[in-house]
């Protein structure tokens, strides 16, 4: 195989040495646009190790993690998932150690062995002190055609006594042998076949989880978020609209929204978010003119609604934009960049 045809890939290391400040560093920024990442003074532990590998496989990312050695915390947030935008789902198998993890307010132990999936749309925070993994990184229209499905796949744990935990497992570990065989033109297959073998095998567990009206395909809840997407400056968009628009009972709209958080809720969380999009890159419209832009007509209410929700002022926000402290070199900065860059590809699809 020619290296043009090899998979593109990306290794982070650090671990105990004179340098382990700084490679730390790159570390947590590799992974900034999924995790705040903190890594409890690392530089004081001889038997410090973290590794992080990245595979661009075209519709999808896999990530190989080796941490050990001191604390490491990951959360991510409605902030952050305002500035990254990533709406994707992560499919991880715990080879060896443990973390806990909350979600939706209940934390849970993940243990080797274990299947886990969560989706970069919603909240999570991850706490481990050695922990090895594989992560298969999909867009989430690979997996149910449904959106209330695919919702219902937050948080789920598959725990290594079952056989779909095992399955899983054993195919994802054998991806990852195979990865520096698989060229860059078969590894779309192979990521459908994955993602099929994910979606057939937890299914089950999914549908335990998740409540769907019985009389409306997915196909319409895709359709009302694209409409609301597409309308977030309509003054009566909300409930009552858009029963209107699509047919449907309050019922049925509030079943069809329960899995992430109500109607409501979403409609004020798409209109944060799209403000907040529009003050990191449209540095032409004043705050007011973003507010009136996403639905808010008060600019007083949606600067008070900015702020609970990101943590920021939008005003603050328009200053930093997207940038973040940074103190790496101009080659760690552009190695850190080609996975921010993997990821919004795989993110766009």
């Amino acid at each position: 195989m020619s290296p043009a045809d090899k998979l593109p890939s990306n290794s982070v290391t650090a671990k105990a040495g004179a340098d382990v400040r700084r490679a730390s560093q790159l570390f947590a920024e590799t992974l900034d646009p999924v995790f705040r990442t903190t890594l409890l003074t690392p530089e004081r532990l001889d038997d410090f190790h973290a590794e992080l590998s990245t595979y661009f496989m075209g519709p999808a990312l896999f990530f190989a993690a080796d941490m050990t050695g001191t604390t490491y915390t990951f959360s991510r947030d409605m902030r952050r998932i305002a500035r990254t935008g990533l709406d994707l789902i992560f499919v991880q198998a715990t080879l060896d150690g443990s973390d806990l993890r909350t979600v939706n307010g209940e934390t849970i132990l993940v243990e080797a062995g274990d299947i886990s999936l969560f989706d970069l749309s919603r909240p999570m925070q991850a706490e481990t002190r050695h922990c090895r993994n594989l992560t298969l990184v999909l867009p989430r229209h690979m997996l149910f055609s449904k959106d209330v499905q695919n919702d219902a796949l937050h948080g789920l744990v598959l725990k290594r006594s079952t056989s779909t935990a095992r399955l899983i497992g054993s195919h994802l570990r054998a991806l990852f042998d195979d990865l520096s065989d698989i060229t860059q033109a078969e590894a779309p297959a192979i990521v459908a076949a994955t993602a099929d073998l994910v979606t057939n095998l937890v299914g089950q567990q999914v549908s335990n989880r998740s409540q769907p009206a019985p009389t409306v395909r997915g196909a319409v809840i895709m359709e009302v978020r694209r409409y609301i997407e597409q309308n977030m400056a309509r003054q009566d968009l909300g409930p009552d609209h858009l029963c209107k628009m699509f047919g449907l009972s309050r019922a049925t709209l509030y079943r069809l929204f329960e899995p992430v958080g109500g109607v409501t809720d979403y409609i004020r969380t798409r209109r944060l978010r799209a403000a907040f999009d529009l003050l990191t890159n449209d540095g032409k419209r004043t705050v007011g003119e973003v507010a009136y832009a996403c639905g808010f007509p008060d600019i007083s209410a949606f600067s008070r609604a900015f702020r609970h929700q990101f943590g920021m002022s939008p005003s603050e926000v328009r200053e930093t934009g997207d940038r973040g402290p940074r103190a790496l070199t101009a080659t760690e900065r552009q190695t850190a960049a080609s996975v921010h860059d993997w990821l919004r590809i795989v993110g766009s699809l």
